[in-house]
């Protein structure tokens, strides 16, 4: 609740800041491409799970990219690629015994990949935008599953059979909803600032704040 609340604040001034000074100056990205190297901070976060068994995520700075194609001054359709490396922690119950309960810690690597939609409010160089964001996310615990063993064909050495370590891990749909301000410092260069509210097809999960920083060209 605290990150929401500094979020809504944050976005109303930001809302009424960019409508006084962004008004004025007409944008041109109408017809143009842009590519954007992207941050995404997440907020940490407790998820509690079946039997007492509990999840913590530590607080983390995910990367990503993306570029899209503003079909006029104010809709931009596009691609984007992200992922992060989140450190958590994790209790589990046994199964027989309810009593007993084991904890460990490790990494959670996350990718996505997704469709993404932005409308800017003003056609102006300064506005408020809102966007959303349907993709797939890949999630590897890194923890040992067993090692398997399979065949391949090798561009230098031909068939090629080795075995291989294994982890848990699942693929599964995700989607965002976000709003900030869009920022054109020049007429090539452009930075999103804003924040996210990301869910994945998860039990017990409830979804996750993002705040992003983006930083762009148009060309």
């Amino acid at each position: 609740m605290k990150y929401r609340a500094i979020g809504t604040v944050f976005l109303v001034l930001a809302t009424v800041g960019a409508a006084q000074a962004g008004s004025y100056t007409p944008s041109y990205r109408a017809g143009q491409w842009d590519f954007s190297l992207q941050t995404r901070y997440t907020a940490s976060k407790d998820i509690k799970g079946e039997g007492g068994s509990s999840l913590s995520l530590s607080d983390d700075l995910g990367w990503g990219f993306g570029f899209g194609y503003n079909l006029n001054n104010q809709v931009n359709l596009g691609f984007s690629f992200a992922w992060r490396s989140i450190p958590y922690s994790a209790k589990i119950i046994d199964a027989e015994d309810a009593g007993a309960s084991s904890f460990y810690s490790n990494w959670l690597d996350t990718g996505t990949v997704a469709v993404n939609g932005e409308w800017t409010v003003l056609r102006s160089r300064i506005s408020p935008y809102i966007a959303g964001q349907v993709g797939w996310t890949a999630l590897d615990t890194n923890i040992y599953a067993g090692s398997d063993y399979g065949c391949w064909w090798d561009p230098w050495w031909g068939y090629v059979c080795a075995g291989y370590d294994t982890s848990y891990g699942k693929d599964v749909a995700s989607w965002s909803l976000g709003a900030g301000v869009r920022v054109e410092v020049t007429p090539e260069v452009f930075m999103r600032i804003g924040y996210d509210h990301a869910w994945m097809d998860l039990d017990s999960y409830e979804g996750s704040d993002m705040f992003r920083v983006d930083i762009g060209t148009l060309y």
